[in-house]
C-alpha cells in the first residue's frame, strides 16, 4: 500500500520525502555521536574534579564533626591527673573528681558516655564511676587487648555498649600511665546522631555517603542494618575484591564504577588519615550524563530543524 502511494507521489515529493528521511537520519547519528562524545568528558570532568571537590567537602565535614570528640578523648588518655589515678589503682579517693571531670567531656562533646578502661585493675569507668569490671577470657572485652596490641594510637570501633547492649561508636585512644601502666580511654557517640548526619549528605539527586575502616567494615551507612559493624564493602553487590583494594588504597581520592539493579554507578573514596577511615561516595552514572542526553537530544533537534528549514 505504501509502495503504491509512493509511485502516485511526484518526483519532486519523492526527493522531499528523501530528503527528510536522510536529515532525520543525521540528526540521530549526530546526536548520537555528540551525546557519546561529550558524555566521555562529562564524565570525565566529574570525576576528576566535579566529584573530588563534593567528597573533599563531605570528609572535612566528617572530619569536623569527629576532631572535637578525638581531640577530647586524647585529652582524657594523656590527663597527669587521671594517670596517676591509673597508677594509684582506680582507688575510691579518686571517684568523685572523675566523675566530674567525665561529666564536663559528655556535656561539651555531647557524647553517649566518657570512659577509662585499665588492664591493670580489671575497672571500666564512665561518668556515672565504676560501669563494670571487665573480664580477660571474656569475648566482650576482646577489643582492649586487641587494640593495646595493635599500638596504634587511637582507633574508631562500632560495638555495643556492655552497658546498655545500645550500638555505639567508640573512640580508643592509648593511654601510657607510667610505670607499664595501660589502658584505653576515650568517648562513645550515639550511632543515630553520626547516622542521621552521614544519611543528610547528599552526592547529585539520589547519590549517598557512608564511612568505612581501612579494612572495608562499614561504620555508618544509611541503611541502617549494615551499620552494625559486622558488615563490609566487599560484601556489597557489585563490590569485587579488586573493586574495593582499588578504593581503598590510602589515597586522597579514587574513584570506580560497578553495575547495580539502579544501573551503572561511580563510586569514589577518599582516605582520612586522622580518623583512620575512609568516606565512600556513590552516585548512579545516568545522573551524570542524563540530562546531557536529553540536552544534546534537543539541540541536535532543533539544529536540524532549522537547517532543514
Amino acid at each position: 500500500m505504501f509502495s503504491r502511494l509512493l509511485r502516485r507521489r511526484s518526483i519532486k515529493t519523492k526527493l522531499m520525502l528523501g530528503m527528510a528521511a536522510c536529515l532525520l537520519l543525521f540528526i540521530a547519528i549526530s546526536a548520537a555521536l555528540s551525546v557519546n562524545l561529550t558524555g566521555r568528558g562529562m564524565r570525565a570532568r566529574v570525576v576528576n574534579h566535579e566529584l573530588p571537590a563534593v567528597v573533599g567537602e563531605i570528609r572535612n565535614d566528617v572530619l569536623r564533626q569527629i576532631t572535637g570528640p578525638l581531640s577530647a578523648s586524647l585529652g582524657v588518655a594523656g590527663n597527669t591527673y587521671v594517670q596517676a589515678w591509673e597508677r594509684a589503682g582506680l582507688d575510691d579517693a579518686g571517684l568523685d573528681a572523675w566523675r566530674a571531670y567525665a561529666a564536663r567531656l559528655k556535656a561539651d562533646n555531647k557524647a553517649a558516655t566518657v570512659f577509662w578502661a585499665s588492664p591493670s585493675t580489671l575497672k571500666f569507668m564512665d561518668e556515672s564511676g565504676l560501669s563494670y569490671m571487665l573480664e580477660k577470657d571474656n569475648p566482650r572485652d576482646a577489643w582492649m587487648t586487641k587494640f593495646l596490641a595493635s599500638g596504634q594510637a587511637h582507633e574508631l570501633n562500632m560495638n555495643a555498649d556492655p552497658k546498655t547492649g545500645e550500638l555505639k561508636l567508640f573512640i580508643n585512644t592509648r593511654a601510657d600511665a607510667g610505670d607499664g601502666k595501660l589502658a584505653v580511654a576515650g568517648l562513645g557517640l550515639s550511632i543515630n546522631a553520626l547516622g542521621e548526619a552521614v544519611r543528610a549528605y547528599k552526592v547529585g539527586a539520589s547519590g549517598y555517603v557512608y564511612l568505612v575502616r581501612e579494612d572495608g567494615t562499614i561504620l555508618l551507612h544509611r541503611d541502617a542494618a549494615l551499620a552494625d559493624g559486622a558488615h563490609n564493602m566487599k560484601d556489597l553487590p557489585g563490590f569485587g575484591p579488586d573493586l574495593v583494594a582499588g578504593l581503598l588504597g590510602k589515597a586522597k581520592f579514587a574513584h570506580a564504577a560497578h553495575a547495580s539493579a539502579q544501573g551503572e554507578m561511580i563510586v569514589a573514596s577518599s582516605y582520612i588519615p586522622e580518623l583512620v577511615l575512609y568516606v565512600i561516595a556513590e552516585v548512579p552514572e545516568s545522573e551524570v550524563l542524563g540530562e546531557l542526553a536529553r540536552s544534546t537530544l534537543l539541540a541536535s533537534l532543533a539544529a536540524g530543524l532549522i537547517g532543514g528549514g
